[in-house]
């Protein structure tokens, strides 16, 4: 698995050493994660580079790689589950989280979506009433995005191949 860090969310984890070279991952196993803010409050934003699928998820005390690692991999389950895609996270994803690989961001493709969904969170956490897991939801189901073919997240994320992936 390889999780793609923007430059300030390193600089939040005290990250310094990521690989900067790529990394072969399948479909399922490679994410970008970016910090925001939303009226003072610190989220984080992860994203499935191949389909867009998003997870949110309160920034406050990840204060190390580690941290974050085991608040993404819940929060994923969570999110999986929600849409009824755990199946996909026990099999798919599951299976590669012993070694994970943390790098610089590599696709300003994946990184100008995820300013898009950054910028529609803002909107949807500011308005309040909102759980974490309904913006992720609200992202990966009612916002279609060009890069993806103008589909949606979650459409796209439980269509990508299946196959058994090669750990690394």
């Amino acid at each position: 698995m390889v999780v793609h860090f923007t430059k300030k969310l390193r600089d939040k984890l005290h990250l310094t050493a990521v690989t900067e070279v790529p990394v072969p991952a399948g479909a399922h196993l490679r994410w970008y994660a970016n910090l925001f803010r939303a009226d003072g409050v610190q989220y984080i934003l992860t994203t499935n580079a191949a389909s867009l699928y998003s997870v949110v998820m309160y920034g406050r005390g990840i204060t190390d790689a580690n941290l974050y690692i085991r608040h993404f991999l819940t929060a994923l389950y969570e999110q999986l589950e929600g849409s009824n895609m755990q199946m996909i996270y026990k099999h798919c994803i599951a299976p590669y989280t012993g070694t994970i690989t943390l790098s610089k961001t590599e696709s300003r493709s994946v990184l100008t979506s995820m300013n898009d969904m950054v910028y529609h969170s803002k909107h949807r956490l500011e308005d309040g009433a909102v759980s974490l897991w309904e913006v992720g939801e609200w992202l990966n189901a009612v916002l279609p995005y060009s890069a993806i073919g103008y589909r949606f997240p979650c459409q796209v994320f439980a269509q990508l191949p299946l196959e058994k992936e090669t750990p690394s």
